[in-house]
């Protein structure tokens, strides 16, 4: 199959998250109302990446043929009752789409410094994670790859950035290293049976609490449509909890580089997590003061937050975000890159030399480099965010 000079709707791929996801995803995209969707709880849905599918029949996302399907965060597999498009009939994978005419799908350019599809569009709702950072670009590590993201708040939402002015690393590595030495001691007795998971999690609550990681970072409330980005790497990050003053969590729209996270990302402090066979991920604590920045003005967030100019949100060495407010009727080019739209608010019609493609709310779709030219026009007034690679 050749690539076409056409959209293609990107069938979103889901993750269920019990313990933390919610249904704002889900209503996002106007799924609630489907029987077997709507008791689940959606952490993430992946609206790019390498293993992306398109779909080659339908071109209208408020069809009711057009459904989700659903996988793992760090494994292109599909559960088994979610597997409802036949590649090569209803649907063909964007690796497969590139392998056809890979310069005509990604762009040049982007192929040239890539040489794959490099993304993944995430949107996340997401309460408390591990403190963390991802690796700066271009500093080599036998381990670690660079991560390069940047997140775009689609609600008000709670985050830690940045280590304190004056912090004592010292005593904040020293504190990441007993709290992780007391949940090796907890886990150990859940394991072997001698305490109960939920007298262990309280434990872990209790001491976290006396010894309060988060004096030596920097917590923030962030304002719906912030965009924050640590594309620049070395940067303490994580999302956190606070269910009475932001009970979705954090939802986040967010753009990075398609790395697994085992490589990719580096923790201090998993927030006393103990799974329900008693077990707690391992975690790299020199590493990440290795590796942390701790450069007061990158460790500022407002120097992180961007600024809109124009219609440009985010300029990178990796992607480019761009915010279009479609009133009528526009035209656009896909320039030197492949073109990813994502639908924030509204619906709108995306019309190619090929064909014309209907996208909805909370739902993307993609362009390959060699479209060119392309319409598009406000069923409703929209909000569209456009991805891509300069």
């Amino acid at each position: 199959m050749k690539p076409a000079h056409k959209a293609y709707l990107i069938i979103p791929k889901l993750i269920e998250q019990p313990t933390w996801g919610g249904n704002y995803i889900l209503s996002l995209k106007k799924l609630l109302s489907i029987n077997n969707l709507r008791n689940k709880k959606i952490g993430q849905s992946y609206e790019l990446f390498g293993q992306s599918k398109l779909h080659l029949t339908l071109h209208d996302s408020t069809n009711t043929s057009f459904l989700p399907e659903f996988g793992f965060a760090d494994k292109p597999d599909i559960s088994a009752e979610s597997k409802q498009y036949k590649e090569g009939v209803d649907s063909i994978t964007l690796e497969n789409l590139v392998k056809e005419n890979p310069s005509a799908v990604l762009g040049k350019d982007v192929l040239e410094k890539f040489g794959k599809m490099p993304l993944l569009i995430k949107i996340n709702q997401a309460f408390g994670n591990s403190f963390q950072l991802h690796i700066k670009p271009g500093v080599s590590h036998p381990h670690w790859k660079s991560k390069p993201e940047s997140w775009y708040y689609l609600e008000d939402g709670l985050i830690t950035f940045g280590i304190k002015k004056n912090c004592n690393l010292e005593a904040y590595k020293k504190a990441c290293f007993a709290i992780d030495d007391y949940m090796k001691y907890l886990s150990n007795k859940v394991m072997n049976k001698s305490l109960a998971l939920e007298d262990a999690k309280k434990e872990a609550k209790k001491y976290i609490e006396n010894s309060n990681p988060w004096q030596f970072i920097n917590v923030h409330e962030v304002k719906k449509f912030d965009l924050i980005d640590l594309s620049i790497g070395g940067l303490h990050h994580s999302w956190e909890e606070n269910k009475q003053k932001f009970p979705q969590g954090n939802v986040v729209y967010e753009v990075q580089q398609d790395v697994m996270d085992p490589v990719s990302t580096i923790r201090s402090f998993d927030q006393g997590k103990i799974k329900d066979d008693g077990s707690i991920r391992k975690i790299a604590i020199e590493d990440y003061f290795k590796l942390l920045d701790t450069d007061p003005t990158h460790n500022n967030l407002d120097n992180m937050r961007q600024s809109r100019k124009g219609t440009r949100l985010l300029t990178t060495d990796y992607y480019c975000l761009d915010i279009l407010e479609v009133q009528d009727v526009m035209t656009y080019q896909t320039e030197n890159s492949f073109n990813h739209l994502f639908v924030r608010e509204g619906c709108v019609e995306i019309k190619t030399e090929e064909n014309t493609l209907k996208l909805s709310s909370g739902h993307s779709c993609f362009l390959p480099q060699q479209v060119g030219s392309y319409i598009i026009k406000a069923v409703t007034p929209s909000i569209v965010l456009k991805t891509f690679i300069e």
